[in-house]
């Protein structure tokens, strides 16, 4: 009877332990599948109908004010170079603005010209034109939506669209951020170079008339009077 009894309570024991772990694991599941939930970042860029301004949107699963830092890049190409050494590539930021998320969603705009004395262009045609003469500029236009660097672990599910693409990027001290980008077709302004017209330069010249001229030399020329001579 009382191995019976000793039976018993190890087995309610034991059974006591099994349900606790079992209740435990239950407990921890829903953290782990949060932790382990990708993160969604989507952009979607459209031309305004004004020149040089684009509408930038897009809808995303992260915090509520989390900020989104949303860029416009052109390529620029030295002619002759190989356009594959990415040593001999320069980029310019046409321009840059930050955006918060709200409600899962989040929405700017971005004006890729400025304006200048020969007209709207971008930023790398307004720096300095004889330099910006000797780039060839890529016809597309890269832009970028950016989340700000973090050291926790991002999971995101890799998405190559045309023309656009998500990804997880790293920085150089090993932090990761969220990145989304889209390419679209942007031929750059033609700037206006300012011509030099050929023509006659006009110089200013004091001249006598003809007349007196030759009057004074006629007073030179002319006979000294007798009383002129010295004596």
């Amino acid at each position: 009877m009382k191995s019976l009894q000793q039976f018993l309570r190890k087995f309610a024991s034991s059974t006591l332990i099994s349900l606790l772990i079992l209740c435990t694991g239950c407990t921890q599941m829903p953290f782990l599948s949060s932790s382990q939930q990708t993160t969604t970042l989507s952009m979607q860029v459209e031309a305004t109908g004004e020149t040089g301004v684009y509408k930038i949107s897009g809808q995303t699963n992260l915090p509520e004010q989390t900020q989104i830092t949303v860029q416009a890049i052109r390529a620029l190409q030295i002619p002759g170079r190989d356009v594959q050494i990415a040593a001999e590539r320069s980029y310019s930021i046409l321009a840059k603005t930050q955006v918060s998320v709200e409600k899962g969603k989040w929405q700017t705009s971005l004006n890729l010209l400025q304006p200048g004395q020969n007209g709207a262009l971008e930023t790398w045609q307004q720096s300095n034109q004889e330099l910006a003469l000797k780039f060839q500029p890529d016809n597309q236009v890269r832009f970028l939506a950016l989340t700000d660097p973090t050291r926790s672990s991002i999971s995101v599910q890799s998405q190559a669209q045309k023309n656009q693409a998500t990804s997880v990027q790293f920085t150089a001290d090993g932090k990761s951020y969220l990145q989304t980008e889209q390419w679209m077709s942007i031929e750059p302004p033609t700037a206006k170079v300012a011509s030099q017209k050929s023509g006659t330069t006009v110089v200013k010249v004091s001249v006598q008339p003809v007349n007196k001229v030759n009057d004074v030399k006629e007073q030179i020329d002319a006979a000294l009077p007798v009383n002129a001579f010295m004596r």
